[in-house]
């Protein structure tokens, strides 16, 4: 390994040090825009009732950077655009956290009938078309960048294998950014008013594509990669 090999490994080994770390803070942020001082027992219960808002709102958190994490399992490249796409998922998902926050503990509210806390931060159509527009909209551009990402990555990849892998990522995530564009397009219809429960179905779209993709792929051939 040549002295400009062993600079660039350094260099992305700290970008994706530094990318784990926002996703960290991101995850602290989560915590904060709901956490209130404890003063006494039934605060602690009324904390508690935000775990489960909390804990659907990691496992997105946590979606997105494994996804980085495996990107780079596949490609030692860092630099260029790269480098730039990766400091924009970090801002991007910095922005995030707080739809995610507000549309986490709004469902978990309508999900369990009112038993836990989030139903009171909807007070009209209008709240209700904000959150799931602000939130489907920023599905889908974070999801734009990971596109980006594993379609600029692919030159880049250990191997065959792994542009395949690339390749794939890529074909997700372009999923994704349909089931948000969906979700938010939905919010913003008439349609909302007779179905407000349509926006949040629309991210069935993506376990629904994902399964229909590999179908499809491994019907054609198992050596496909774009």
């Amino acid at each position: 390994m040549d002295h400009s090999d062993a600079v660039e490994r350094e260099a992305g080994r700290r970008l994706d040090a530094f990318v784990d770390a926002a996703f960290a803070f991101a995850v602290t942020l989560l915590i904060i825009a709901g956490a209130e001082p404890l003063t006494s027992f039934a605060d602690l219960g009324r904390a508690l009732s935000h775990v489960p808002a909390f804990a659907a709102g990691f496992a997105l958190v946590t979606m997105f950077w494994a996804s980085h994490r495996g990107f780079g399992r596949l490609t030692s490249q860092r630099g260029g655009a790269i480098g730039l796409i990766s400091l924009a998922i970090v801002f991007t998902v910095l922005v995030y956290v707080f739809p995610l926050r507000l549309l986490t503990e709004t469902g978990m509210g309508w999900i369990s009938g009112g038993r836990l806390p989030g139903g009171e931060l909807i007070r009209s159509i209008g709240d209700l078309r904000g959150i799931f527009v602000s939130y489907g909209v920023g599905f889908a551009f974070l999801s734009g960048l990971f596109v980006l990402l594993n379609h600029v990555g692919r030159p880049h990849a250990h191997d065959a294998a792994a542009r395949g892998a690339l390749s794939a990522a890529r074909d997700i995530w372009i999923l994704c950014v349909a089931a948000g564009l969906v979700s938010a397009g939905l919010a913003a219809s008439p349609l909302l008013v007779a179905a407000p429960w349509a926006p949040g179905f629309a991210y069935w779209l993506i376990p629904a594509g994902i399964g229909l993709y590999y179908g499809l792929r491994r019907r054609s051939s198992p050596e496909v990669s774009a």
